[in-house]
């Protein structure tokens, strides 16, 4: 079983990392940015991974990987704006 100590937290904060770099190229132009991708990724990353690790759940990098996956597709989804506004003109 994983031991919450420094190579794990490094690993979390690795795969968070990896994984909002990742759904930035994938979003392209949409969502959140580079910079929200990459911090929203290593907080999910940390905070799924950690409480994997005090479930005592098996392979809790692998549940921080997808979970901070998930977090991602959350947040990239809620935040994209449609530019479909069109403006009322009186003829």
């Amino acid at each position: 079983m994983e031991e919450l100590n420094g190579i794990t937290i490094y690993w979390l904060i690795s795969i968070g990392l990896l994984v909002g770099y990742i759904i930035d190229i994938v979003m392209i132009k949409e969502g959140i940015g580079m910079i929200g991708n990459i911090i929203s990724g290593t907080v999910g990353s940390v905070i799924i991974g950690v409480a994997a690790i005090m479930l005592n759940l098996f392979a809790p990098l692998v549940y921080a990987a997808i979970g901070s996956i998930a977090f991602l597709f959350l947040i990239n989804v809620f935040s994209i704006h449609t530019s479909d506004h069109t403006d009322a003109k009186a003829s």
